[in-house]
């Protein structure tokens, strides 16, 4: 026998078999169908339990934030404290007139990559120029401040302005 006349009965037969069980395939569905329940569960059930994993997610979201305000970041909402945002540095210190241009190491970096420090106490009031550096090697100014001043070497200083308070010399 060839291959052609070979794959050709095996075509045929086939086609028979599937003809002679088509009506049972067909019934089959509608078996199915019937054996399914008539009923749908109530989704009342799962609706609470979605419901209390919102409220759960919800929890330890506030928590994980009051958290994390309150603990674990710098304390940059304080007036008498410097900040700087520089997630990627391995070390921020602070130079500044009131230092003596000497570099200062600052705290930090907190989970969110910001370096702080707090100001002297005995720091008088008045106007100081100052920059961070970074790495030990570049100078950055001070994004929140709110002047800046441009150096004979080309550099950009931020400008603190230190007003006076109670318990601080006056000048």
């Amino acid at each position: 026998m060839h291959e052609h006349e070979l794959e050709s009965l095996l075509k045929e037969t086939l086609t028979h078999y599937v003809d002679a069980h088509r009506d049972r395939v067909a019934d089959l569905e509608y078996e199915v169908i019937e054996e399914l329940p008539t009923s749908r569960p109530n989704p009342r059930p799962r609706w609470s339990l979605i419901a209390a994993g919102v409220v759960a997610v919800a929890a330890v979201f506030v928590v994980g934030l009051w958290v994390g305000l309150n603990f674990l970041g710098a304390p940059c909402h304080d007036p008498d404290v410097l900040c700087l945002v520089y997630p990627q540095a391995k070390s921020v210190s602070l130079a500044s007139q009131f230092t003596l241009w000497e570099p200062v190491p600052m705290n930090g970096p907190d989970r969110s990559g910001v370096w702080w420090i707090r100001l002297p106490k005995d720091i008088k009031p008045g106007r100081y120029e100052y920059g961070f550096i970074v790495d030990g090697t570049r100078w950055v100014y001070d994004p929140r401040a709110t002047e800046f001043v441009h150096t004979f070497d080309d550099k950009i200083n931020s400008v603190l302005y230190v007003v006076p308070k109670e318990g601080r010399e006056q000048p």
